[in-house]
């Protein structure tokens, strides 16, 4: 046979005016719904009913990441569900950088800084493909960034 749990219930009112024990969940009677107490809060916490949280169907969030480490040349990026990108890293002097992960085309953003300077370094970016580009610094350190759509 099955067991049934009951939990403390009363009005909105009621519950307004309790303090629960920490972790003790009571039920308001007038509006359906649970709340979570902590032991010093009157009326506790309330619980969201599913028909009070937004529909969010069409949000876009991080699916792939990749954290810089030495394994991976100190390279990081962010890939979300609709086929963004971000992607950086740190590279030493003029280079070609390879992407982490490969872009869509050549039609992507690249934003790179000189540090270790203490004067103005022009730096000289050239797209080469969807999985390169060269950089152009000098003897600097080469702060990068590409934003853009993955293949």
């Amino acid at each position: 046979m099955s067991r049934q749990i009951q939990i403390r219930r009363g009005t909105a009112a009621e519950n307004d005016s309790f303090t629960g024990a920490i972790g003790e969940i009571t039920m308001d009677t007038t509006n359906k719904t649970l709340r979570v107490h902590d032991g010093t809060t009157a009326g506790g916490t309330t619980l969201a009913k599913k028909s009070e949280i937004p529909n969010i169907t069409n949000a876009d969030y991080v699916i792939e990441s990749q954290l810089p480490t030495s394994q991976n040349n100190y390279a990081w990026y962010r890939k979300y569900k609709s086929g963004w990108i971000e992607q950086g890293g740190t590279v030493s002097g003029s280079k070609n950088v390879t992407l982490p992960v490969p872009m869509q085309d050549t039609n992507y953003y690249v934003v790179a800084t000189c540090r270790g300077t203490n004067t103005t370094v022009a730096i000289g970016i050239n797209v080469i493909n969807k999985n390169n580009f060269y950089a152009n610094c000098g003897q600097f350190i080469i702060n990068w960034l590409v934003c853009g759509f993955t293949e």
